[in-house]
């Protein structure tokens, strides 16, 4: 009877905004176990622990999955928990079309206002998030806008970074950037690159405050890193001391903007002269 009932369902279970005990757990789960490419929609759907744990078994069953971030994190954190469910973290992804989405984008289907805030992210969240990725195969997207995370926990993503492609927050961007000047240059080096990869050569600090801390990350990531392309850094509230020690270090950026600063003629000098002598910078605003 499954595979008539999934051709009528269009191969589709969708069990969105669902609360489900123990026993529909059971018949999802003996459903997926007789299907083949199935799409699951689980968005806002309420699993009994044990039903979690099963549905990852049975992710061989399933062509594509729909969850919202907080069903996400529980799956996360089950793939986490033993060396037996990290066999379903490759699983896991492959269903996600290899995207960790934990930002607001996963609430399209509710509408609730305090879902738009922001997620709380501990060091046993991304250590869990670390150990599901180091099983990622192609390159992986990990959102985290809209997301508050614990240093601690982004000195474990740092470890994954060369594997994933980044989308965050630019508080986060702050964070991680305020993290780069470690103990060891070679560490250092290793992360800044980790970073820049991370970020497809794109940097975008737009509306943000800098202060010393991540304008000495910034250093290390432009003195590493040959990938970073544009950085945009208007409406920073740079002075010229915070500029001065980044500029002898953006001759390999080809895009910079620096527009709605507060830096005077001192800092243009010497940018002029940077510009006159590197003629792999094409556009400063």
């Amino acid at each position: 009877m499954v595979p008539s009932l999934l051709r009528s369902l269009d191969h589709v279970i969708n069990l969105s905004c669902r609360v489900l005990d123990s026993v529909d757990s059971a018949a999802l789960l003996f459903t997926l176990r007789h299907s083949d490419g199935v799409k699951l929609n689980l968005r806002w759907t309420s699993i009994p622990a044990e039903g979690t744990r099963s549905i990852l078994s049975a992710l061989e069953r399933v062509s594509e999955l729909s969850v919202d971030r907080n069903q996400l994190l529980r799956f996360i954190h089950c793939c986490a928990a033993s060396d037996v469910q990290q066999e379903a973290a490759s699983g896991l992804l492959r269903t996600l079309q290899h995207q960790l989405d934990l930002s607001c984008q996963s609430c399209v289907d509710l509408q609730e206002e305090d879902q738009t805030e922001p997620l709380s992210l501990t060091a046993d969240d991304c250590r869990a998030a670390f150990i599901v990725l180091k099983h990622c195969n192609l390159d992986t997207q990990l959102h985290l806008q809209d997301c508050e995370v614990e240093d601690g926990g982004l000195d474990l993503l740092f470890s994954v970074l060369d594997r994933v492609r980044l989308r965050v927050s630019k508080s986060v961007l702050l964070q991680l950037l305020s993290l780069l000047p470690v103990h060891s240059e070679r560490d250092t080096v290793r992360q800044a690159e980790s970073l820049c990869g991370a970020l497809g050569g794109e940097l975008d600090l737009s509306h943000s405050t800098l202060d010393q801390r991540v304008c000495g990350g910034l250093v290390q990531m432009l003195d590493s890193c040959e990938g970073l392309t544009e950085v945009d850094l208007s409406h920073c509230q740079l002075s010229d001391q915070l500029l001065l020690p980044l500029i002898t270090h953006l001759h390999k950026v080809q895009v910079l903007d620096l527009s709605h600063n507060q830096i005077t003629d001192t800092s243009t000098d010497v940018l002029l002269q940077l510009i006159s002598y590197h003629s792999s910078i094409h556009t400063v605003r």
